[in-house]
């Protein structure tokens, strides 16, 4: 099966220069109309729909002329593309329909943040805009330079088969070092959740120095499913041992009000199930997708702050789900909420606060340096975006452990600012999608298995920062990769003795 594995389809140059060209010419032709129509400035109010529908449209173009190349919906870049959309344009969508009954823009009511202009509203609209639009230039441009052999040597192919047996191998030794700590930090946190809500989670002290080693070692649960399952194409323990796992962790983050821990790491096993083992049907695929968006994280939403035995009540479920006028709508208004970490960025940068030229991507490199003396890692000890935002809205809120989040393109403006946020999220777009492209090439387990690692933590990148998702791409990704590998480097030097 793994000698046969599909390859990434080889995109028409011809078709893929003439998208690009039609990317480069809606962004300049973007920023030249923020600059000379007047309207924009004197008449924001009159632009906020139209640029709604614009958003919604950029979307649409980017899965089209993605399957268009690449003959695939259910990949990395699209599926990260989709929840950045949900996450900083999810209120667009609705405005589009004139399903926002208090129009957009109006999170006050539900996040108790001073009010916006529609002057902010329309401004954040249009760097959503133009940052996904650059976002998707460099996902095109990686694509552009992706260099596909016609075939796979025999030689090639027996490296697959050996780097499958290593990931299962890996996979099983991630497995014991991890199972354990997860059970300890799961249990902990299930406790304190049944006492007191889902709150409770974010007031309890962050475990610090080698305190920090049980939380560590847990997150590792993921991986080594993912490097167990990549490694298990024939073999049926390994995939019954991977998928159960992370089924029942994903039900167990979905019971403490998780829902971005629960739902990555299901994507994650999904898709890396999709492309090593058998494609799943997009029925299936569309159906569970609609399930989770719809009716899971609404329910989830409405109860996560009850504690007590009636978190276990089915009937306490199903009426909590009953209470919901529109799951659909609540859904999506929830998520779409995120955008309130734009706008809120661009009114408080640059005139209460400096932007940061690069000092935030910065400090999220240090957090691959683990914290082993100091009370707080001096990334977190500066202050992250999310926590000096919460504290300059709702400093209340941000007291006893609360959050909005952020956004990866909030973070790219707190930098960069105008000139600089596209630029720095075609960057961004380019490297994650070579990335992926990089390890679907010939689907080679172990880089299948490693960009699936990181799938399961940087999707809730699209509302959150970079000092989020650097420590996973490197300790929970690349480094059990290079355990893959010197596994197979051990394996070549006891043969050839």
């Amino acid at each position: 099966m793994l000698i046969n594995a599909k390859k990434i389809i080889n995109p028409n140059k011809t078709t893929l220069v003439i998208i690009i060209r039609i990317q480069c010419v809606f962004l300049l032709t973007l920023i030249l109309f923020r600059f000379i129509y007047e309207p924009f400035t004197y008449k924001p109010e009159s632009l906020i729909y139209p640029f709604c529908c614009l958003l919604c449209g950029l979307t649409i173009w980017s899965f089209w002329s993605w399957y268009l190349l690449t003959k695939s919906l259910f990949n990395p870049y699209l599926l990260f593309f989709l929840s950045a959309f949900l996450f900083n344009g999810g209120q667009a969508l609705l405005e589009v329909f004139h399903l926002n009954e208090d129009g957009i823009g109006t999170w006050d009511i539900i996040f108790e943040t001073p009010p916006l202009s529609q002057d902010n509203i329309l401004n954040t609209l249009f760097l959503v805009i133009i940052g996904l639009g650059a976002f998707h230039l460099g996902a095109l441009i990686s694509l552009a330079r992706l260099k596909l052999k016609s075939s796979i040597s025999n030689f090639q192919k027996t490296d697959l088969f050996l780097n499958s047996n290593h990931c299962y191998r890996l996979g099983w030794y991630l497995l014991c070092i991890s199972l354990i700590p997860a059970i300890f930090v799961l249990k902990n946190t299930v406790l304190g959740v049944m006492a007191s809500g889902y709150n409770s989670i974010y007031l309890q002290e962050s475990a610090t120095s080698f305190s920090a080693t049980p939380k560590i070692l847990a997150d590792f649960i993921i991986p080594a499913c993912l490097f167990l399952l990549a490694g298990s194409q024939s073999r049926s323990k390994g995939k019954f041992i991977s998928v159960s796992v992370i089924v029942i962790y994903a039900i167990m983050r979905f019971f403490l009000g998780e829902r971005n821990q629960a739902v990555m790491p299901l994507i994650a096993l999904a898709w890396l199930w999709h492309n090593l083992i058998r494609p799943i049907p997009k029925t299936i695929l569309f159906t569970i997708g609609l399930l989770l968006i719809f009716v899971i994280f609404p329910l989830v939403a409405i109860t996560r702050n009850t504690a007590g035995q009636e978190r276990l009540s089915l009937n306490f479920l199903l009426e909590a789900f009953s209470s919901i006028d529109n799951p659909v709508i609540a859904s999506i208004s929830e998520m779409g909420g995120s955008m309130l970490t734009v706008a809120y960025t661009i009114q408080i940068v640059p005139s209460d606060r400096d932007f940061q030229m690069g000092a935030e991507y910065l400090y999220a490199l240090f957090t691959l340096v683990p914290n082993v003396f100091g009370k707080l890692h001096p990334t977190i000890a500066r202050g992250i975006p999310n926590h000096w935002l919460t504290e300059q809205l709702n400093p209340y809120f941000a007291s006893v452990g609360g959050s909005y989040g952020f956004s990866f393109i909030a973070e790219a403006y707190l930098n960069f600012g105008w000139i600089g946020a596209p630029i720095a999220l075609g960057v961004i777009g380019f490297l994650f999608t070579k990335l992926t492209l990089w390890a679907e090439k010939y689907r080679d387990p172990a880089k299948m298995a490693m960009v699936a690692s990181f799938i399961s933590f940087f999707l809730f990148y699209a509302r959150a920062e970079s000092a989020m998702v650097i420590r996973p791409l490197v300790w929970y990704s690349l480094i059990p990769y290079l355990g893959v590998i010197f596994l197979g480097q051990s394996s070549f030097i006891k043969f050839t003795k």
